[in-house]
């Protein structure tokens, strides 16, 4: 009976909290009215919180370019903002921007969900924990300042924005995660004190250009890849559906056949080494496979490699890896999918391409 009581107590206290404000107060700063939750009387830290109850929460009304402040003052004690919320800003539909100050440590789940005109972040320079889903259905974000000190970034956070199209990697950064789930990015930029990467014509490379890690996916053109990669990262290249040209260097040695197989505009490929590189396995036979979405793309060499790219060059249908690895996933390539032998074309030099 006691157990019965205690369960019936706690059961009636919960449905009672969720009638209670998720605020402890609120305060207006620059115009707007944000709301905080004291975290610790004792270390006098607050955070961001959303207005309303918690089975009646309030879609915020902040609007414009918000500058989340370091510190907020209520009943005469100043509190250090430390963290955003779950929720916080949830349907502020017309909220455009958000300057994150340097005491924020973390920022709780679906924090900005549905903030549908927020274009613009600027982030502290300080590392931040991120909750799940923070910037949901946040399709307008464009211009983004990652914090000069953070060591790692996880792009698939903004996943959700279709005007992503540029992004800048800082110095300090050492992990990338996520660059493909940007759907409409076009280009990758670098700090030239970056130890770990650089970019090269919009294109992520490691720091002394030699493997190329990812083509944005958005990227438009004619892809010159830089001279002296020797590697492609598999899956690099392999959605960038809008390359009409890929041109590779006399240094490269390791590619997949797969990398080309969806780009529907590309209409020539470029090789500048003397000799065919394998691209694909048959077991444990290397092979010069090239998948591709056009059948008629060009394959331009130098006249005196054309004989021998030829001869590489698989042309009938087969099951092919991307490794002699025993768990490399065979693909089946059609014959539809290959380049015709005919369409190997030999030049003297490449100052056509140059």
């Amino acid at each position: 009976m006691n157990i019965y009581r205690k369960t019936v107590a706690a059961f009636l206290l919960l449905a009672g909290c969720s009638l209670v404000n998720a605020h402890d107060f609120s305060a207006t700063v620059d115009g707007q009215k944000l709301f905080f939750n004291i975290k610790s009387k004792t270390n006098k830290t607050v955070e961001v919180t959303y207005n309303g109850s918690i089975s009646d929460k309030k879609n915020s009304e902040v609007k414009g370019v918000v500058e989340i402040p370091a510190k907020v003052k209520h009943n005469n004690v100043v509190y250090s903002v430390v963290s955003i919320g779950a929720k916080s800003f949830s349907g502020a539909g017309k909220l455009e921007g958000v300057m994150i100050p340097s005491t924020i440590k973390s920022i709780g789940g679906f924090a900005f969900e549905g903030c549908t005109s927020l274009s613009k972040i600027i982030f502290p320079g300080s590392e931040i924990r991120f909750g799940e889903g923070v910037f949901f259905k946040c399709t307008s974000i464009k211009d983004i300042t990652f914090g000069s000190d953070w060591k790692a970034i996880d792009l698939s956070r903004f996943r959700w924005s279709d005007s992503l199209t540029a992004i800048i990697i800082p110095a300090k950064i050492e992990k990338i995660q996520g660059l493909k789930s940007l759907k409409n990015l076009k280009s990758v930029s670098v700090d030239v004190n970056n130890s770990r990467f650089s970019s090269y014509n919009g294109v992520l490379y490691n720091k002394n250009g030699k493997t190329l890690y990812g083509c944005p996916r958005s990227f438009n053109g004619n892809l010159k890849i830089k001279d002296g990669t020797e590697v492609i990262s598999p899956g690099a290249l392999i959605d960038c559906y809008n390359i009409a040209l890929v041109d590779f260097p006399s240094t490269i040695k390791s590619f997949s056949f797969r990398e080309t197989s969806r780009m529907a505009l590309l209409e020539t490929i470029i090789f500048r080494g003397n000799e065919p590189v394998i691209t694909a396995y048959n077991g444990n036979d290397g092979k010069f496979v090239l998948q591709v979405a056009n059948g008629d793309v060009k394959i331009v060499v130098q006249n005196n490699s054309k004989k021998d790219y030829k001869s590489a060059l698989i042309k009938e249908a087969g099951e092919f890896s991307e490794s002699t690895d025993t768990n490399s996933t065979p693909y089946i390539v059609k014959a539809d999918q290959l380049p015709k032998e005919n369409n190997i074309i030999g030049v003297k030099n490449f100052s056509k391409y140059n």
